[in-house]
């Protein structure tokens, strides 16, 4: 089990800010999706740093993200 970041869309969407997209020390992990206008999290890459809850909820106290416990999908053997 791990933790990785969760974006709130709707919440995050009423600041349009990005700057949690900016942030983020991996690269394409947070993204913007300009449709929405909310960040958005790749799953896969995210190394749960917390950098951006951090900027997002001590910062700039918008609460937008959280950390999410994701168990790995077992894999099978062949």
């Amino acid at each position: 089990m791990y933790f990785v970041a969760d974006v709130k869309e709707k919440e995050c969407a009423q600041y349009n800010c990005k700057q949690c997209v900016l942030f983020c020390p991996e690269p394409n992990c947070l993204n913007f999706k300009a449709s929405t206008n909310s960040a958005w999290v790749w799953y896969d890459r995210c190394k749960g740093c917390e950098i951006c809850v951090y900027v997002c909820s001590d910062l700039l106290k918008r609460h937008c993200i959280e950390m999410v416990m994701v168990t790995p999908k077992a894999t099978a053997k062949s």
